[in-house]
Formats: C-alpha cells, sequence, structure tokens
C-alpha cells in the first residue's frame, strides 16, 4: 500500500526556503545597505553633497558610524563652517551622538535631533569675502535644523581677540535656512568656572555665569544676516577682574598712558529685547586702587561703577551710569601732590519716545581739592612763567545743599595770588579756568578741552610798562593737551577792556615811540590767535587784534621775558611794523605793510 504526502504539506516546504531566501536577501540587503550608508559617512560623500547644496555652509566629520533606522548616528571630531561676506565661524565638538532624518536629506533638509555633544569649541572671526551670488530661479535652498542640542565641556568661544577657556554647558537649538533665515535659540547656558582673555593674556575669572538668549537674524540682500535686532536674552554673572596692566599693551609701548593695578569684582545682570537693553538691567562693580600715569602726571585712586535701567518714568532718567573714584590722589613731575576727596561721573539715560535709543545726560562731580603747590608745573612752563609761589584747587560747580538738580557739566581750577618771573620781570595774577566737560575729548596722544574759558584777574608786571591790576577773560573754541612731550595749543579770542598786555609786549624800554603812546588810552579791543606753549616757551601765531581806529596782526615768541617777532599795527590814519627782538625793537614806518609781508611766519615747533 502506497501513502502519499498531502499537497499542502508539498509545498510548505518551498515556502519556507524561499521566505528563509528572502529573509536572507533582506538581512543582506540591510547589511550591504548599512556597510554602503556608513561608506559614505567616513569617505566624504555626504559632506560633498551637502557642500554643493549650501552656501558657504560645511558640515563635516573624520569619523562616524550610524545603525540605521533606530541607532544614534555617532560623529568623532565634528565640524559646522559658515562663511558670510563679514565674518568666519566654527563650531567644533570632539563626539557628538543625534538622531537624524535620512529621508529628510532627499529634500534639501538636514533634520537632526536629540544632540548630545561633548569637547565643543566655537570660533568667530573678521572675514571678507564676496557677495553670495543670487539663487537660481526656482533653486530650493538648504535648510539645517539642529532641535534639543545639548554640548557638554564647551571649552573655548574664541571671537578673534578676545576668548573665553573653561567648562560650559549650553542646551539649544539651531535653524538656518540659507539666505533667509537664522534661529539661534539657547535656553540655558551655564559656566561653573572660566577665564576671559584678551591676546592670549588672561583679564578675567568667570566665577558663575547663567544665561538664555534667543537669536533671530532674517536675512537682508546685499547685506546678510540683520543683527542689529537680533539678539534677545538675559546675561547674569559673577566675574573676578584681574589688574588692569594688560591694557598698556593693547595701547602700545609708545602710548602717554599707563595703567597700573585696579583689580576688583563685578556683579552684573543684564536684559536684552531685540537688541535694547531692557528694565531691570543692571551691573555693580568695585576695584583697588587703580594708577593712572599719563605723561607726567599721576593719579592714583579706587574706584566703583554701578548701572541700572529702570521702567520709563515720566518724571526722571530710566537708567544712570555713575563711575567713582574716591580718594584720588594727583602728583607731578617733582612729587608733589594734590588729594582729591571723590570725582564722580554720572550719566542719566532718557529713552527717547517711540524710539529704540536713548539720550544721555552726563554730570560731572568733582569735591573740592586741597591746594596744589603751582611749583609742580614749573618743569614745563618755566620758559614762559616760572612761578616762584601760588596754588590751585580743583572742583566742580557747587550746588546747594539738598539740592537735587544737575548743575552744568563743568571743572572749575581756581588759584590764590600767584607769584612768578619771566625772565627779569616779576608777574603777579590770579586765575580761573573753567572746563567744559561736554566737550572733553581724548585719545591715546591728547586730550581734548575745546569751550575752555580762563579768567585771568590782578595782572601786573614791573615791566618798562608796567601793568596794574588788569583782568580779561579768554575763550578757548579749540584747545588740546598732548601728553607726551606736554603741549597746550589752543585758538583764542578775547574782548580785552584796555590794552595794557599789548603795550607791555611792543615794548623793552620806558620810551615808547610816540607811534606806540597812543595804545595806551585804547580801550574795548577784539583779540583772537593760535597758541602754543611747551617746554621751549611760548608762540602765538595769526594774532590779530582790533578796535575803534586800531588794529594789529602779526607773530611772537616768549622764551624767559625775550619776545621775537613781527607786529603790523595801525593807530588812526598811521601804520606802522614793529620788529620784535630780545632787547630792543625796531619800528618801521616806510612802507611797513611791504617789510611785514615778507617777514616769514615760523611754524610752530
Amino acid at each position: 500500500m502506497t501513502v502519499s504526502t498531502p499537497r499542502d504539506a508539498q509545498d510548505a516546504a518551498p515556502r519556507r526556503k524561499r521566505w528563509r531566501r528572502a529573509a536572507l536577501w533582506a538581512v543582506a540587503a540591510f547589511v550591504v545597505l548599512e556597510v554602503l550608508l556608513n561608506v559614505a559617512l567616513n569617505v566624504g560623500v555626504v559632506q560633498a553633497i551637502m557642500r554643493r547644496g549650501t552656501d558657504r555652509v560645511v558640515l563635516s566629520w573624520q569619523r562616524a558610524w550610524w545603525l540605521w533606522p533606530m541607532g544614534r548616528l555617532h560623529l568623532r571630531d565634528f565640524t559646522l563652517t559658515k562663511q558670510d561676506p563679514d565674518l568666519w565661524w566654527k563650531v567644533e565638538v570632539e563626539s557628538l551622538s543625534a538622531r537624524i532624518s535620512l529621508a529628510s536629506l532627499l529634500s534639501n533638509h538636514v533634520d537632526v535631533k536629540a544632540i548630545d555633544g561633548h569637547g565643543a569649541s566655537f570660533q568667530l572671526e573678521p572675514s571678507s569675502a564676496p557677495e553670495e551670488p543670487p539663487s537660481e530661479p526656482g533653486s530650493r535652498p538648504w535648510e539645517i535644523e539642529l532641535r534639543d542640542v545639548t554640548l557638554h565641556e564647551v571649552r573655548v568661544l574664541d571671537f578673534s581677540r578676545v576668548r573665553f577657556a573653561g567648562s560650559l554647558d549650553v542646551t539649544g537649538s539651531l535653524h538656518l535656512k540659507s539666505r533667509e533665515q537664522l534661529l539661534v535659540d539657547l535656553p540655558s547656558v551655564r559656566v561653573e568656572q572660566g577665564f576671559v582673555e584678551v591676546d592670549a593674556k588672561k583679564v578675567a575669572r568667570l566665577e558663575t555665569l547663567t544665561a538664555r538668549a534667543v537669536l533671530d537674524a532674517p536675512f537682508r540682500d546685499g547685506q546678510g544676516y540683520d543683527l542689529s535686532q537680533a539678539l534677545s536674552g538675559q546675561v547674569q554673572a559673577k566675574v573676578e577682574l584681574f589688574p588692569l596692566d594688560w591694557i598698556n599693551e593693547q595701547l602700545g609701548a609708545s602710548a602717554p598712558l599707563s595703567l597700573r593695578g585696579g583689580a576688583g569684582r563685578v556683579d552684573l545682570d543684564v536684559r536684552m529685547q531685540k537688541g535694547a537693553l531692557e528694565a531691570g538691567s543692571k551691573v555693580d562693580a568695585q576695584g583697588a586702587e587703580l594708577d593712572l600715569r599719563a605723561g607726567p602726571m599721576r593719579a592714583r585712586a579706587p574706584w566703583s561703577l554701578q548701572a541700572s535701567l529702570e521702567p520709563e518714568r515720566p518724571e526722571g532718567p530710566s537708567g544712570q551710569v555713575a563711575v567713582v573714584f574716591a580718594p584720588v590722589r594727583l602728583t607731578g613731575p617733582g612729587g608733589k601732590g594734590v588729594e582729591v576727596p571723590e570725582v564722580a561721573l554720572f550719566v542719566f539715560a532718557r529713552r527717547r519716545p517711540g524710539d529704540r535709543g536713548f539720550d544721555l545726560e552726563p554730570d560731572l562731580r568733582v569735591a573740592k581739592s586741597q591746594p596744589l603747590d603751582l611749583r609742580v608745573i614749573n618743569p614745563w612752563l618755566e620758559q614762559t612763567l616760572e612761578i616762584d609761589s601760588g596754588h590751585v584747587t580743583v572742583r566742580s560747580e557747587e550746588r546747594p545743599k539738598g539740592s537735587k538738580a544737575r548743575g552744568p557739566l563743568s571743572l572749575r581750577m581756581d588759584t590764590d595770588l600767584v607769584s612768578g618771573s619771566m625772565g627779569k620781570h616779576k608777574v603777579l595774577l590770579r586765575a580761573e579756568v573753567e572746563v567744559d566737560a561736554r566737550h572733553l575729548s581724548a585719545d591715546l596722544t591728547e586730550l581734548g578741552l575745546a569751550g575752555t574759558t580762563l579768567r585771568l584777574s590782578k595782572v601786573s608786571t614791573n615791566g618798562p610798562v608796567p601793568i596794574r591790576a588788569w583782568s580779561g577773560v579768554f575763550t578757548l573754541p579749540r584747545a588740546s593737551l598732548s601728553l607726551s612731550p606736554t603741549v597746550l595749543s589752543a585758538r583764542f579770542a578775547s574782548h580785552l577792556t584796555d590794552t595794557q598786555p599789548l603795550v607791555a609786549l611792543l615794548t623793552t624800554s620806558k620810551g615808547l615811540p610816540s607811534f606806540l603812546t597812543s595804545l595806551l588810552n585804547i580801550r574795548e579791543v577784539d583779540v583772537t590767535g593760535q597758541v602754543r606753549i611747551d617746554e621751549r616757551g611760548l608762540q602765538v601765531r595769526e594774532l590779530k587784534a582790533k578796535g575803534q581806529g586800531f588794529s594789529l596782526e602779526g607773530h611772537l615768541d616768549l622764551v624767559r621775558g625775550d619776545i621775537t617777532g613781527a607786529l603790523l599795527t595801525t593807530i588812526g590814519a598811521v601804520t606802522g611794523a614793529v620788529e620784535l627782538r630780545p632787547g630792543h625793537n625796531n619800528l618801521h614806518l616806510v612802507e611797513p605793510k611791504r617789510w611785514f609781508d615778507a617777514q616769514k611766519t615760523p611754524p610752530f615747533r
């Protein structure tokens, strides 16, 4: 008897073989796909594809592996580089893992999420690159989206000359759509400790720092990404400042200014909304004694800085910055000095209606100093006026006690009766200098003193034509004080009630020529010119004087009472030229204008 196998059983065996074969082929295909994918990741195929499709954005890595589709992508030495017309920046991460959508790459979209990185750095440098060519019509720009990013141990943030080195943790996201928008959202930035460096020199230690920030920058054709209103967020930090000696390297070896000391601490809480400071921002800083040397002068003082921005108030300013030095010790080249109890600069800020900016209102307050012996400036001034005795005090405009009103922004220097000599002639005078601090300016070589007023009173000399209790006011619309060497240069203007000083300059003997004796009776004269005072004496150029029936022009040099120069003077219908020489003067009445024009005006030294 023959037993036959059921037909279903006969078909089952081949089906099982086919399924096993299909499964093996599927596994083999998957393995081949995995191998190809990992090979493509490691030989630069993926980087090359993305480089062709993005504008100046380069993603690269040294090693990669990915168990697709369930596993995470792992990268070693990952780098993201972006070249803009003005900036070049790069992010480097030693090790990184993430989940990435492979299908999104087919639509020019890099979609990466759950990114976890360790050992990162950021570098930003100014750069110049040609403008990006316009996209071809119908082309689709690449889009890079990094979501749920966590970076541990960010060791370096390098902004060209300024650098952070330490350990920083960041969480956030990045969305970059080429030639459309750059969006960076950092809900948490935390520093436990780190250092701030300038040109590879440590200048501060970050004790703690927490921050959150959003950078939303749209792309402007022909301008790149617009950062003017892109930044919003908050930074809170405690900072230890190292001594400020490092600033000297920034100034250069030839700079007349130098700083020493000034180490301190800073607590700050800065808040911004779309690039504008927000209410609640504040800075509180203070430091040890700061030693400033400017030319022959030296100033030493502890310092403090406080700044705050409050909600807008119609009755007062919304912001205030106060920089205070107290006490300030000033010394000159001879070591003699004076102490000023306090120097404080306040800047009040009022937000402009309907505007993002502020109107700033400065207010300088200088407590009255102790008297300073003016002989300290003899090494600079002695060729013009050698001081035998006299003192000066420095102060700002005084306010009534209890007054909250802010006075004019001015600095005043007043002397007692100063006694000195110009060569063999004795001089007595009192001087008052008022500096309009609103026009103060400074750079590495000089201090701008435009708007300064000089008032002289009780001026007396025992020269051949004595001056008795003369007074005058001189305004300096342009003035500057160079620090090394010390040189005062100014354009001056004055309205003189009489011409006593001019007469004293024009004669070296009591017997004045009859042509000049009329000067003794001239009143109400306007005088202008340029003056320069340095260690070698005083020079006057473009000297001009006008009065009723009187005019004068010329130039002169004054060194220890000796005068050299040339003047052209008209009194009534008579014109004469005066040649000034040490010890005597020559009067030219024949063709005086021709003689005067032939005298070349020497330039300032």
